[in-house]
């Protein structure tokens, strides 16, 4: 199976590497079953139409237009056209042969879903409008699809802005954004919506725009978040959106079913209601601990709240767990972005060049100056308080290549610096090759997210994007970061004694569950992102009250001083005191 981009070509392939590029993720028959039986449970007012047209708009070998069919009943199956939309021929005529021998009516189109629906629209990808295919000119009763992911990194920045300038999006497009707002235009009023996607969109700044069209174009009935369940081959974490489209009639406010399961990190029987297989967690939803196919499961169900805002994160909480969370920002004083700044670190786009621990085995004449030569933080690097103690000889150093004068920030002059200029030389093919960097008008040799060199000065807390648990690190030593961590520093006038503050909620137990219950962004082995936007969410207590002046002394302490479990439980008693709530020793029950 491929995809087309305009007219750029994607191949798509089965194989775990191709799958990340091109976004071709074959779904699982169990899941495909799942999807058709709560669209069916969804479509009474369909039963004992004439004709019911069904679309996939990636349908590749026709795995999910087969369980729905095979799901229907009977006394409506007489009445259903399949129509499948592919670009591969191989996959458009396996899919034929399979849902012929069930003897249903089909109509296939080999074609790309995205150049068709673009193609028509005044504003399209293309020079000249394109006539919809006949199979596509009646609009769907029932839409089921498993789009292909591609992230924009991936699809290229040009490709993405195409795509949300055609189908109306903004921010960060992914591919599967751009299929969610084709595949809307072919739903019809009170038509069904049943779409597996990636779960990003649920958490991220970038799913902002789809999650503000899936609200506004349909009344959302229920939401899967599959999270780490691996259901699929490649490391896709999948959620399931189940909508009926807008129409006259709809109502606006009624609340979304929420599901969201997620492998615990030790599999155990004890205390866990025991299943066949994973489906029959998701087919019969509940809340608890489940052992099934050898993996214990966390199962969270509920109701969204009200989808007032889509640049916020949809959150999936249980009732005790939104009464948890109301409780600790019923007694927060204010936010970490109230009183610091939170920067990701520098990225260099040429770590190779600008990044080593070997700078004094270079020949002389090449040796960058000393003073250009910064201490590096990197993720391997952070602990929880303080750095870890490193060898000198294995420390990194970056080649930093911007200063400030006076106020501004300037790339340096290399004609200061001659021996940093030859080694630079040395590299130019490579840096030159950073066409963004020429593009955007700044010398070849520039670092290509250098940040505020004046702010390296400051004390600052450290963590890195990815890890399982809270590592927030002071560093009081003019260290540079790295671009795989983030780093925090108080805006200027704040109390710097604050800083400490914000070290010893951000590594509480309560922090660690207000994350996890607040954005839910996991990835696999249960390893969280630590984003800016949701570090600047936390809460933080009256820096005033008794308990959050001994988080600051305790704070110190643990920055200094090799920590012991007496002071670790110490501070989760003050954090939950300052928060008015019960300390955090395990997960919300």
């Amino acid at each position: 199976m491929h995809t087309t981009l305009g007219n750029a070509p994607l191949n798509i392939r089965k194989s775990i590497g191709e799958q990340k590029a091109t976004g071709a993720h074959f779904t699982p028959a169990g899941l495909a079953g799942v999807l058709a039986r709560r669209l069916w449970a969804e479509c009474e007012n369909m039963q004992g139409k004439d004709c019911l047209r069904i679309l996939d708009p990636a349908c590749g070998d026709g795995e999910l237009l087969e369980a729905i069919y095979r799901m229907a009943p009977e006394r409506t199956k007489s009445t259903i056209t399949l129509v499948g939309v592919d670009s591969n021929r191989e996959s458009i005529d396996g899919a034929r042969s399979r849902l012929m021998s069930r003897g249903v009516k089909t109509e296939f189109i080999e074609g790309n879903f995205l150049d068709l629906i673009a193609g028509e629209q005044s504003n399209s990808l293309f020079e000249d409008e394109v006539a919809l295919p006949s199979a596509l000119a009646s609009k769907a009763d029932i839409v089921i699809a498993n789009p292909p992911y591609v992230r924009t990194q991936i699809l290229g920045a040009n490709k993405a802005q195409e795509l949300a300038k055609v189908f109306e999006l903004n921010g960060r497009v992914d591919l599967y954004h751009a299929f969610v707002a084709a595949m809307t235009r072919q739903v019809k009023p009170h038509g069904l919506l049943g779409v597996i996607t990636s779960n990003r969109f649920l958490s991220t700044k970038g799913g902002a725009s789809l999650r503000e069209l899936l609200d506004r174009e349909y009344e959302l009935v229920e939401i899967m978040d599959l999270g780490d369940t691996k259901l699929f081959d490649a490391a896709v974490l999948p959620a399931i959106v189940i909508g009926r489209k807008r129409g006259a009639g709809f109502r606006r406010n009624i609340k979304s079913k929420f599901l969201k399961i997620y492998e615990c990190a030790e599999p155990s029987r004890l205390d866990a209601i025991e299943k066949h297989s994973i489906y029959d967690l998701l087919e019969s939803p509940q809340d608890g601990r489940f052992f099934a196919e050898g993996k214990s499961y966390d199962v969270t169900v509920g109701m969204l709240p009200s989808l007032a805002c889509s640049s916020a994160p949809w959150v999936m909480q249980s009732v005790k767990e939104e009464s948890w969370v109301a409780a600790v920002e019923r007694s927060a004083r204010f936010r970490v972005a109230d009183i610091a700044r939170v920067r990701v670190g520098i990225k260099t786009t040429a770590d190779n060049v600008f990044i080593r621990d070997d700078w004094e085995e270079l020949k002389k004449e090449i040796e960058p100056e000393p003073e250009l030569l910064k201490p590096l933080v990197s993720s391997g690097d952070v602990y929880r308080w303080r750095r870890a103690n490193t060898p000198d000889d294995r420390l990194r150093r970056i080649l930093y290549t911007h200063e400030m004068i006076g106020e501004k920030r300037r790339v340096i002059d290399l004609k200061k610096y001659p021996r940093a200029a030859r080694y630079l030389e040395s590299h130019r093919k490579q840096l030159h090759g950073r066409a963004y960097v020429i593009d955007a008008g700044r010398a070849w040799y520039e670092i290509w997210v250098p940040q505020n060199p004046a702010a390296w000065k400051l004390p600052k807390i450290i963590f890195p994007d990815i890890s399982p648990s809270a590592k927030f690190m002071y560093d009081g030593e003019r260290s540079l970061v790295d671009g795989n961590c983030y780093w925090i520093t108080m805006d200027a006038g704040a109390n710097p004694e604050l800083l400490y503050l914000i070290l010893a909620v951000a590594n509480s137990k309560l922090m660690a569950q207000y994350h996890d219950l607040c954005f839910q962004n996991k990835l696999y082995a249960g390893r969280k992102r630590f984003l800016t936007q949701y570090v600047e969410r936390y809460p933080l207590p009256d820096p005033t009250s008794l308990a959050a002046l001994k988080l600051i002394a305790l704070s110190k302490s643990l920055c200094s001083e090799a920590f012991v479990l007496d002071e670790e439980c110490e501070l989760e008693s003050l954090v939950a005191e300052s928060f008015s709530v019960n300390p955090v020793m395990a997960n919300v029950d």
